[in-house]
């Protein structure tokens, strides 16, 4: 059965996003969660920062905020310069497309260079 029992934002990727396996976070407490390369399994787009965002539960509602990140945070398509609600069907794009370039790795695939977009469901709150 796939259920939450805390509130829970799950993070799934869009067709258009570097790939990832969805992320479930369960809010408990006043705990700031980090989104970072670390948190999007295979690790992927190298338009994310570390720490890239950070997300928590407050008054009963999922806020982000952008952590100064040189891509930046995105919600709906709109950046983001301060803490954000995020709601139930929002589309989250951590980066930006990363053009190729001579600088760029050979071992960088095209699909890294994508930023990564996740359509957010929350559940409990």
């Amino acid at each position: 059965m796939n259920f939450c029992v805390a509130p829970c934002l799950t993070l799934s990727p869009t067709a258009d996003s570097c790939p990832f396996e969805a992320i479930r976070l369960l809010f408990t407490g006043n705990v700031r969660i980090p989104l970072g390369p670390g948190a999007f399994t295979p690790g992927g787009s190298i338009s994310i920062s570390s720490p890239h965002a950070e997300i928590w539960l407050q008054n009963k509602q999922i806020l982000i905020r952008d952590q100064n990140t040189t891509h930046g945070t995105y919600v709906n398509g709109i950046q983001i310069v301060q803490q954000t609600l995020l709601q139930n069907g929002d589309i989250l794009t951590l980066g930006a497309p990363i053009m190729r370039s001579s600088s760029t790795p050979n071992n960088v695939t095209h699909a890294q260079l994508k930023p990564i977009k996740a359509m957010v469901t929350i559940v409990g709150v």
